[in-house]
């Protein structure tokens, strides 16, 4: 499994730029006026030799855009664990998010799972305006082995104020799109859980010695491991679990659910997650 945000910075000759902007500009939004003067210099550049269209270049002013604030908010991915991600594959899509969720502030990104494909959602949560941003990515995002001039990349955009509906509209523009928006909605719903537990982990599994330098190295020894781990392919995620969830699941299954609940404190409702369980059966004589 690799990464969307590895196959863009492997795929666009200018990610490097765009990363260096977004890390060093004064504000977000003067990185973003930098990087879409970078992206707009390449775009002319590449016209001259291949035939773009206009869906094209707005498509990557967006991605230089969510790539810019994820790096600039640190590269933070999140990832279910495969127990966390097989109870959420048997759990109903949520209706809403909590008025209150106890989301991460900024960009991150949401590896997404559906029918044993990887897709992605590149999110940003102002907390004060009470607003999520997305853009979502298909599993076929920037494949190796096509450059990205030869290519029309499936993106969607759109943002949500909750605690409004996030239930999917059944149109045949979202048709392709629905599976990949119930999976971002349901991770986010997950993130919002008490008993959810995040723990700092690495893509490809590191080497003691590497392991070692993390823990006790200096401050550059342990940056420059990073920067080499990146180099190779390798990323640090956030693995998001939850205990007593079982490893596999037999073929029937009573569905998990969302439901809402007054909060103890506040006036603010909670949302709840019942996890799915085995369907019990009893033999009658």
């Amino acid at each position: 499994m690799d990464f969307h945000s590895s196959r863009y910075q492997a795929s666009r000759p200018w990610a490097k730029r765009i990363a260096q902007v977004f890390q060093q500009a004064a504000s977000a939004s003067q990185a973003c006026t930098e990087a879409a003067s970078i992206v707009q210099r390449e775009l002319e550049q590449a016209a001259s030799l291949y035939p773009l269209n206009d869906t094209q270049r707005e498509t990557e002013f967006v991605l230089a855009e969510a790539y810019g604030q994820f790096i600039r908010d640190g590269r933070r991915i999140y990832v279910l664990a495969p127990a966390l991600q097989a109870a959420l594959a048997h759990t109903r899509a949520p209706a809403a998010l909590p008025s209150q969720p106890a989301l991460p502030d900024g960009t991150f990104m949401l590896q997404l799972a559906h029918g044993g494909q990887h897709g992605a959602a590149f999110v940003t949560h102002d907390a004060t305006a009470k607003r999520l941003d997305m853009l979502l990515l298909q599993p076929d995002f920037a494949p190796a082995d096509k450059p990205w001039f030869a290519r029309m990349e499936a993106a969607l955009t759109l943002g949500v104020n909750y605690p409004d509906s996030v239930q999917v509209p059944d149109t045949p523009a979202l048709a392709g799109w629905r599976p990949w928006l119930q999976a971002a909605f349901g991770t986010l719903a997950l993130l919002t859980q008490p008993r959810l537990q995040l723990h700092s982990d690495w893509l490809q599994p590191l080497p003691a010695a590497a392991c070692t330098l993390l823990a006790n190295g200096g401050q550059k020894e342990r940056q420059k491991l990073r920067a080499e781990q990146l180099k190779c392919g390798n990323q640090e995620v956030l693995l998001a679990s939850m205990p007593g969830l079982p490893a596999s699941w037999p073929q029937t299954v009573r569905a998990g659910y969302w439901r809402s609940q007054a909060g103890k404190t506040t006036a603010a409702e909670k949302l709840v997650w019942v996890a799915p369980r085995a369907e019990t059966t009893t033999e009658t004589v």
